[in-house]
């Protein structure tokens, strides 16, 4: 099998053009495979390989909004406190 880009002879093993770089394209790979198939070796593609693969979750993050409410009201009174004190001590 020939390089459509540079017309060299494709490897054996690999989807690429060794001197040019080139990928084979869908029909190239067909036939590699056609003539592999004969000995159980197959190229398989990334997307054959990974595409049927879905196992990641996706979860939404937890909104803690009473948690966030109490903080906010613990340092402002906290703040008051420490107010109140130093106008105390202030006088």
């Amino acid at each position: 099998m020939q390089c459509k880009r540079c017309g060299k002879a494709l490897p054996s093993n690999g989807i690429s053009c060794k001197f040019c770089g080139a990928l084979m394209d869908q029909e190239q790979i067909n036939m590699r495979n056609n003539l592999q198939d004969k000995e159980n070796k197959r190229i398989e593609l990334l997307s054959e390989k990974y595409g049927q693969i879905q196992n990641i979750e996706y979860q939404k993050p937890k909104e803690n909004k009473i948690l966030g409410l109490i903080i906010i009201i613990l340092v402002l009174l906290f703040l008051i406190i420490l107010a109140i004190i130093l106008n105390v001590i202030g006088k």
